[in-house]
């Protein structure tokens, strides 16, 4: 019997990048796994994945499973979409903590905002220059 391929195999390349995915999306989850039980994350925030979770469990689907294969790839980018849109969405001083926790940092290392920055500005709207004009002219 002969040995059929479908194709060319796998590139030393093209194997780094799907490790690499699979390492980042391991990752990613991760870190959403570890603010979601972060109690300075608000409940708010956490509804997103459960909302994520629902959907994926629910038998109402965009396409439907049966769909060789179709089904199956729209819940993955539900579920890559809702675990990214729930990080971005916690505050981002918290994520840098369990980042920096997650790579082995120390929590000093990890981002934190300044507090003492501030922007005071005086908006000013164009009618009342035009008035300010006017006046000086008078």
């Amino acid at each position: 019997m002969a040995d059929k391929r479908s194709g060319p195999p796998a590139t030393p390349d093209q194997v780094g990048a799907l490790a690499g995915w699979f390492k980042d999306f391991f990752r990613q989850f991760q870190l959403a796994w570890r603010l979601l039980f972060d109690s300075e994350i608000p409940w708010s925030t956490k509804l997103i994945p459960l909302a994520t979770m629902v959907y994926l469990i629910s038998p109402v689907d965009f396409v439907p499973d049966p769909a060789l294969g179709l089904g199956q790839l729209d819940d993955l980018a539900i579920l890559l979409i809702g675990m990214r849109l729930f990080v971005d969405v916690c505050p981002p001083d918290i994520v840098a903590k369990h980042t920096a926790a997650l790579e082995g940092k120390a929590i000093e290392e990890a981002w934190t905002a300044v507090d003492n920055e501030v922007i005071d500005v005086e908006p000013e709207l164009p009618i009342e220059e035009d008035k300010k004009t006017e006046e000086e002219t008078l």
